[in-house]
Order: C-alpha cells, then sequence, then structure tokens
C-alpha cells in the first residue's frame, strides 16, 4: 500500500459522505466497523449507513488534511485533519477534528475496520 493509494481510500470515504451515498460508502465499511465520533458517539457500520441514508447527518463541507499513513501489506492507519459542515437533523455544526482510520484489507478489499476522531484542541497527555 502506498500513500497515494491510502489517500485514495480516503477520499473514496470522504466522497460518498459528502454526497450522502450510502451504497458507496457501505462497500467501504468493513461489517466490524467503530466509528467514534469526536463526540464520543459510537457507531456501528448500520447505525452510520442509517444515519447518511435518512439524512439524520448530512456533510454540506468535509476536507482531510495533513494526511499521512502506515501501511502493512494487509493494513493501513491514516491519520489526518477533518473539518467538516454537518446537518445533524435541524443543528448545523463546524467540526474540527484530528482522526486516526484503521483500514483492512481481506480476500483483496480494502474496508474501514475503525475511526476515532478527536476535537481539536481536546486535551492530550
Amino acid at each position: 500500500m502506498t500513500a497515494v493509494e491510502a489517500q485514495a481510500l480516503e477520499e473514496a470515504r470522504r466522497l460518498a459522505m459528502l454526497s450522502g451515498d450510502a451504497d458507496a460508502l457501505a462497500r467501504l465499511l468493513a461489517p466490524e466497523l467503530r466509528y467514534v465520533h469526536s463526540t464520543g458517539v459510537c457507531d456501528t457500520r448500520e447505525s452510520l449507513l442509517q444515519k447518511v441514508r435518512e439524512r439524520a447527518i448530512t456533510y454540506l463541507a468535509l476536507s482531510f488534511e495533513d494526511m499521512h499513513a502506515t501501511a502493512t501489506e494487509d493494513a493501513v492507519l491514516i491519520g489526518a485533519h477533518m473539518r467538516a459542515e454537518v446537518q445533524r437533523l435541524h443543528e448545523f455544526r463546524r467540526i474540527e477534528t484530528t482522526y486516526l482510520a484503521v483500514w483492512l484489507r481481506r480476500a483483496g478489499k480494502w474496508q474501514l475496520s475503525a475511526y476515532q476522531g478527536t476535537a481539536v484542541g481536546a486535551f492530550c497527555a
């Protein structure tokens, strides 16, 4: 896995989330996904896809910056800075986080297995 290939995975996820394309997003998510938002809310694959399908969460703007990747043959850890404008039900929010995404390759297919977002400015010892 090269850095360019790792960035392509994250770009595919970013575009699926930004467009609200739950079917494209579903192809990228592992069955065991644990997606921890910067608020501490944890979604499973199913609960995250349901939020996207029902428009309970809509990304109005979404960017990933300062991305770096550490890869092995079948796993890649991607860290980056995320900025987003999100509509959650009737609430508009601007979000800025750092995150760690874990992608695993199984049977030749890469899928997001874990995601942990941390609000920028959060205490880290």
